[in-house]
């Protein structure tokens, strides 16, 4: 019996010696130990460095968590569709072109927005001659991201006074700002395709074919938007665009004005 203790003996000792690594310290947990040391004109300094660090820590980590959530968001806003509920009709009461109004825009984005834990905050601007519309969308642990849309503040008319146009002109940008941030697909409605462009025959009205033309010899283009907003013409006419070009167009005349800047 005592050999086999004296034969399992240096088995025991020549065991091998584990021990636990040394964790890495958080600034959370180093400002917790200054602070419970006591903090003195000595080491002031570095607790205000060490505070510091801890909220570009904050901060990194509340981005993360914005970006994991909003690719989730997408994701499911991927599925959805955004129905064109109102109908812009010419002077003759013809439908020129349909697009998705504010509240079914909000309608659809809300809830989906509140389930992945963001919301969305507006704002406006008056830019010269533009309106600006500003959405800053907020995460619930407090990372934000704000992107702006300008479109060109619109012209008064027997129908609309000043605030309506500039008002009109403020949706319009959020509307394009809303669609542009979160890849929204529109539809006309559940029956009909999505292609459907109102009357071909109804062109824009004598009001914004007046805008589009000074406009485009502003930009020194008016040849090539006209090349572009009617490439079957011979001899296009600003009075002739189709109407439900009118947003496309005017949108790709708010592009070049913005990189003109």
């Amino acid at each position: 019996m005592k050999n086999d203790t004296l034969a399992v003996r240096p088995q025991l000792e020549l065991a091998p010696q584990t021990s636990t690594p040394a964790r890495m310290l958080t600034s959370l947990e180093i400002l917790e130990s200054a602070v419970r040391g006591g903090i003195t004109s000595e080491n002031v300094a570095v607790v205000k460095e060490i505070i510091a660090m801890r909220r570009d820590e904050i901060a990194a980590e509340n981005k993360q968590k914005f970006n994991r959530a909003f690719f989730e968001l997408k994701t499911e806003i991927a599925k959805m569709n955004f129905y064109a509920d109102k109908v812009a009709k010419t002077d003759s009461g013809q439908p020129a072109y349909r697009y998705c109004s504010e509240t079914e825009l909000s309608a659809g984005l809300d809830p989906v927005l509140l389930r992945h834990g963001f919301t969305m905050l507006f704002g406006q601007r008056a830019d010269a001659e533009r309106s600006v519309a500003i959405v800053t969308l907020i995460h619930k642990d407090g990372h934000e991201e704000t992107r702006e849309f300008s479109v060109r503040s619109g012209n008064t008319n027997r129908m609309k006074d000043a605030t309506a146009a500039d008002t009109g002109a403020t949706t319009s940008a959020w509307r394009h700002l809303v669609i542009k941030m979160f890849s929204l697909k529109s539809r006309i409605n559940e029956n009909e395709d999505a292609r459907v462009e109102g009357d071909p025959n109804a062109f824009i009205t004598p009001e914004q074919a007046d805008e589009f033309e000074r406009r485009a010899k502003l930009l020194d283009c008016a040849q090539s938007f006209l090349a572009f907003a009617l490439p079957n013409s011979k001899a296009p006419k600003f009075a002739e665009i189709p109407a439900h070009r009118y947003e496309e167009l005017d949108m790709l005349l708010s592009r070049k004005e913005r990189q003109a800047k």
